[in-house]
C-alpha cells in the first residue's frame, strides 16, 4: 500500500518502529533526497484543515490552527447579543448547554452536507483522489492512522468529511469520523457544521464510542503526527511523528478494532514554511507554544489570487490518499487484533506478520502513485 515509502531511495515505511528490532533490519532502505518543487508547478496547473497517538488518547489530534468559518461562528454570536435579535444566542445557547454531549456520541452526521457540489470544486482545485487497496468489512469497526498532518490537512477533510472523492462508494457501508481537537466543538453554530461533516472530538471516550458501536460499519481516523508535525511539513518531503505515538493502536487492541494505515500523498507540497530547523530559535519557541496551547505555529505562505509568490492560498498540488490496509487487511480480519478482556489487563501484541504486511507493497502501487518521496522517523 505505501510503496512510495518502501520503494529503493527512500528511508524506511515508520511503522516499522512497532515492529521488534530483528524484524527492523532488514526492511526499507536509507538515504532518499527531499524532492525540489519547480517554479512552474507553484504557479498554479497542479497536474492538468492532541498530538496524535501519544501516551494519553485524550490529547490526540490537536488541531495547526483554527479554521475561519469557527472565528466567524463566534463573532456572529457575540454579536447578536447586542442587537434585538439577542434571543437567538440565549436560545442557542440553551440548545448548546443540553447537547454538549454530543460531539462524545458520534456527532451527528449529514449526508446532505458531505454531498455539497462546493466539496467537488474544492476536490478539483488540487486536485485531490481516493485510492483503494483492500476491502473492509462493513460488520466491523475500524480506526485508522492517518500521515502526514501537513498545515492543514486538507486531504483528510476532503476524503473522510465529504463525498467528493467517492469514500461511500469504495468503501460500502462504512461511516468515517475524522478526530478533531475538543476546543472546536465549544465554538457556537461552528460545533454543529463539524459534527455535520462527521468530525467528533479527540476525548478517549469520544473514540471509544465509535469503536464499540454495535454492528460495525465505523471507522475513527486520527491524525497520527498532530500538530508538533505541522512544524516539520515542507514540500518534497516527509517527516513523521510516530515513534512515541502508540496509543492508538493500544486502543484499537482494547475494543478490537482494525488499524488501517492511510497516507496521504502530496499533503506536505501545499505550503512553503519558514525555516525552522530543530534547534533554532523559532523552532524553541514554537516548541514552547505548543507546549502551552496544544496548537502549533508553522510560519507558512502559499500563493495569491493574481501571483504565485506569495500568500495564504495553498499550492495547486495533487494530493493522492492511499487507505484500505493492503495485505494487512485480511490478516487483521482473521482476528490478529482482540480485544482485551479489562483496560487492566496486558496489552497483547498482535502477530508479528499482521504489521510485517503492513509494510509491504505491491508493484502495481508503486506506479499508481508515481516516484518515491523522501521520508523520516523522528
Amino acid at each position: 500500500m505505501l510503496s512510495a515509502l518502501n520503494a529503493p531511495g527512500c528511508r524506511r515505511h515508520p511503522w516499522l518502529l512497532l515492529l521488534p528490532k530483528e524484524e527492523r533490519e532488514g526492511g526499507g532502505g536509507s538515504g532518499g533526497g527531499v524532492g525540489q518543487r519547480q517554479s512552474q508547478q507553484r504557479a498554479g496547473g497542479g497536474s492538468s484543515m492532541p498530538r496524535a497517538g501519544c501516551k494519553s488518547a485524550g490529547s490526540w489530534s490537536k488541531g495547526t490552527g483554527g479554521p475561519e468559518p469557527g472565528q466567524i461562528s463566534l463573532v456572529v454570536f457575540i454579536g447578536l447579543l447586542f442587537t434585538r435579535f439577542w434571543f437567538f444566542s440565549i436560545l442557542y445557547s440553551i440548545w448548546w448547554y443540553l447537547d454538549q454531549d454530543k460531539p462524545r456520541q458520534g456527532g451527528r452526521c449529514s449526508k446532505a452536507l458531505q454531498s455539497w457540489v462546493m466539496w467537488k470544486h474544492m476536490r478539483d482545485y488540487f486536485p485531490i483522489s481516493l485510492v483503494k487497496t483492500a476491502e473492509l468489512d462493513p460488520s466491523r469497526n475500524y480506526l485508522a492512522g492517518f500521515h502526514p498532518q501537513g498545515i492543514m490537512a486538507p486531504g483528510a477533510f476532503v476524503n473522510l468529511c465529504t463525498e467528493s472523492t467517492g469514500f461511500s462508494s469504495l468503501f460500502p457501508g462504512i461511516r468515517p469520523h475524522l478526530i478533531m481537537l475538543p476546543f472546536w466543538f465549544r465554538v457556537p453554530f461552528f460545533r454543529e457544521y463539524l459534527m455535520m461533516g462527521g468530525l467528533v472530538t479527540s476525548d478517549k471516550e469520544s473514540i471509544a464510542h465509535i469503536l464499540n458501536r454495535k454492528g460495525g460499519g465505523n471507522l475513527a481516523a486520527i491524525i497520527i503526527g498532530g500538530a508538533q508535525e505541522a512544524l516539520n511539513a515542507r514540500p518534497g518531503a516527509y517527516t513523521l511523528l510516530l515513534r512515541n505515538r502508540k496509543g492508538f493502536i493500544k486502543l484499537a487492541l482494547l475494543h478490537g478494532a482494525a488499524l488501517v494505515p492511510m497516507f496521504s500523498f502530496g499533503e506536505n507540497d501545499l505550503f512553503d514554511q519558514v525555516e525552522n530547523s530543530p534547534g533554532s530559535w523559532l523552532r524553541w519557541i514554537q516548541d514552547k507554544l505548543q507546549k502551552t496551547t496544544s496548537f502549533s505555529f508553522p510560519l507558512f505562505h502559499g500563493r495569491g489570487i493574481f501571483q504565485y509568490s506569495f500568500g495564504f492560498i495553498p499550492y495547486r498540488q495533487p494530493i493522492t490518499t492511499v487507505g484500505g490496509g493492503g495485505p494487512a487487511a485480511p490478516a487483521l480480519h482473521q482476528g490478529t487484533v482482540r480485544p482485551l478482556r479489562s483496560p487492566q489487563a496486558q496489552v497483547q501484541r498482535p502477530h508479528r506478520p499482521t504489521l510485517g504486511f503492513l509494510l509491504s507493497a505491491s508493484p502495481e502501487d508503486r506506479l499508481a502513485l508515481g516516484s518515491p518521496v523522501g521520508s523520516a522517523v523522528i
